[in-house]
């Protein structure tokens, strides 16, 4: 994972998903209605269509982004329609996250809490980590089976495909960025 920063929620947020949100709110409604949907293209725009979790660039044409609510709607219905709340991730890493609430916050991690291990495409957590830290770490890899076969087979073809000449630097710093920043600091990308 890499940190993310909050970006700025869009103009028209207050009007298509915030004030129709509280009222739905208000109303006690249940299940809630998903007007955070609205603001999905925004969303994906100001963070580079880029999968908080996964770290990969979500094409256009898959259907596969998903709007994630950081604090589960469960647990926080207050914040169910509240642009700080989102977080752009896949279809995938939204279903493994769920309404877990045991996983790193993108926007509060240091961007070098997590390391790859570039022989077998494996997310660990840095070794300067705490004991705290390093748990904390271990757990969001876990819940979100961020080493599972698919994740490095994906991390391993993005890779080679880079170090192979298919790919510019500037291309996996867009769409495979954790990817990029781990081969960069450990002098492995490509000349």
């Amino acid at each position: 994972m890499i940190s993310v920063s909050p970006r700025p929620e869009p103009d028209t947020f207050e009007a298509r998903v915030r004030a129709p949100g509280r009222q739905a709110l208000a109303e006690d409604k249940n299940p809630l209605p998903d007007y955070w949907r609205r603001c999905s293209r925004e969303l994906l725009e100001a963070y580079d269509r880029i999968c908080a979790y996964s770290c990969f660039h979500i094409p256009r044409v898959v259907g596969g982004a998903t709007v994630e609510h950081f604090a589960p709607k469960s647990a926080r219905r207050d914040l169910a329609y509240e642009w700080s709340n989102y977080r752009v991730v896949c279809a995938l890493m939204n279903a493994r996250k769920r309404e877990f609430e045991d996983v790193l916050d993108p926007f509060e991690i240091d961007d070098d809490w997590f390391e790859l291990e570039l022989a077998f495409m494996q997310v660990r957590p840095a070794e300067r980590l705490g004991e705290r830290t390093t748990q904390a770490v271990l757990k969001t890899i876990d819940r979100l089976k961020l080493n599972d076969v698919e994740l490095c087979r994906a991390r391993e073809d993005w890779y080679d495909d880079w170090i192979g000449g298919q790919f510019t630097a500037s291309y996996m710093a867009r769409h495979a960025p954790f990817i990029y920043r781990e081969a960069v600091r450990q002098g492995k990308a490509p000349k």
